[in-house]
């Protein structure tokens, strides 16, 4: 139970669109609506620039990070190493899963 209820906040985590809120918040548009219309870092570098690009795939990268980390809250995981990696390979699909279809951004996201 406790591994799906974290599994389901790693698909929150990844689902955190950075892309769209620097686009909307700093620039006033919808990052979606330029280049390839993915909201992922790489369409982020052609239309707003590599500082911005840069600063989208940092935050996007921590988003993972801290996704896959969150077997730290079950300690099961922390003693066995098998276990471990197979719920972290878990949280980091989910996210993977969030960053594509972001329940925060209508389910538009980037290409993971």
């Amino acid at each position: 139970m406790n591994e799906l209820l974290l599994i389901c906040l790693a698909y929150l985590i990844g689902s955190i669109p950075t892309a769209v809120w620097v686009s909307k918040s700093i620039f006033g548009i919808d990052i979606r609506d330029y280049g390839s219309g993915n909201s992922g870092a790489t369409n982020t570098f052609r239309v707003l620039g590599s500082k911005w690009g840069s600063l989208v795939m940092i935050v996007d990268v921590v988003k993972g990070v801290v996704a896959t980390s969150l077997y730290i809250l079950m300690p099961t995981y922390l003693s066995n190493e098998l276990l471990r990696t197979n719920f972290m390979i878990g949280l980091g699909l989910a996210a993977v899963i969030g960053h594509i279809f972001p329940i925060w951004a209508s389910f538009r996201g980037g290409k993971g």
